[in-house]
């Protein structure tokens, strides 16, 4: 691995589970790895009112995290700033951004960096020098700025593991 984003990789889907902060102004989110698994179930698709998108949808695959898929933990010992924008809303990094990944991104230039160099007095000087990186889920984009790179710990979830967004008594099996 060259780089800490190579571990997102060959992820297909991505979705966000937790974010919190464990200890004051430390930040740590719980990532899902997602895959297309299968057919869509036959109540929902009986429940959609339009005929042409029942159709489309019938050939459609669900998205979901399952066993085998792993769960990041994400952990920033500080941070300057972080923001979840709902995935509808949020617009793209022009291509001008400097980033590198790609569901999981580090930007060392960035849309974000330019708003915290305007809404904080956060500098190079102190805390020192910054980055910013994103994570591009299903579900929500989150965006940190930290001086520390972050540490990842990837777990696989099992077939016997109930992992339900949001929970937060799911146990992670570390392998």
């Amino acid at each position: 691995m060259t780089h800490l984003t190579d571990i997102f990789a060959d992820c297909k889907y991505l979705y966000l589970d937790r974010l919190f902060e464990p200890t004051e102004n430390q930040l740590t989110m719980r990532i899902l790895e997602a895959r297309g698994n299968g057919p869509i179930p036959p109540s929902l698709l009986d429940a959609e009112p339009l005929k042409p998108l029942k159709e489309h949808l019938g050939d459609a695959k669900t998205i979901e995290h399952c066993a085998g898929c792993r769960i990041f933990e994400i952990t920033w010992t500080s941070y300057v700033g972080y923001s979840v924008l709902n995935e509808s809303f949020a617009l793209p990094e022009p291509e001008t951004s400097i980033r590198i990944g790609h569901l999981f991104v580090e930007y060392t230039s960035s849309t974000y960096l330019d708003y915290l160099k305007q809404a904080s007095w956060a500098c190079a000087d102190y805390p020192g020098p910054y980055r910013h990186w994103a994570a591009l889920c299903l579900n929500h984009i989150v965006d940190v700025a930290s001086v520390d790179e972050p540490t990842v710990a990837v777990s696989i979830s099992s077939e016997n593991e109930s992992v339900q967004q949001g929970n937060f008594n799911v146990q992670i099996h570390r392998s």
